[in-house]
């Protein structure tokens, strides 16, 4: 009897779950129980502001053209280290089109530099880049 107690019980509980109706109960006591559902999860206290246990953001958007040239745009954020911004572009310098395809020379150029956070300002970081494309 006390197995098939707790197996309707257990039944019920997770009807009641998964939906999101209350639904009341009694025992052979005749002690009353309200199952009801969690609708929203209780946010835990957090010691400290970053790691593992802070919030970030981030978004990225830029454009590549079929020549291999473009640029792009990046920017994250995480609390308790600060903000990152990077741009990067590339430039086609040189052409050829032929009866082979379309080959193209890039160079490109960008930059990153982070802010803030328990470090502080990070040095600038500055990167230079050929890139060749060919299309068939």
């Amino acid at each position: 009897m006390q197995a098939k107690l707790v197996v309707s019980l257990a039944l019920l509980a997770i009807i009641s779950i998964t939906s999101a109706i209350p639904i009341l109960l009694e025992d052979e006591d005749g002690q009353q129980y309200i199952l009801t559902p969690v609708l929203e999860r209780e946010r835990r206290d957090v010691f400290g502001q970053g790691g593992a246990n802070g919030k970030g953001q981030s978004g990225y958007g830029g454009i590549n053209n079929p020549n291999g040239s473009g640029g792009s745009v990046g920017y994250g954020h995480q609390n308790g280290y600060g903000h990152t911004v990077s741009v990067d572009g590339r430039v086609p310098v040189w052409s050829n089109k032929n009866r082979f395809g379309e080959s193209t020379l890039n160079v490109g150029g960008g930059a990153t530099q982070h802010f803030g956070g328990p470090g502080g300002n990070r040095n600038l970081d500055k990167r230079v880049g050929v890139n060749f494309n060919h299309r068939w």
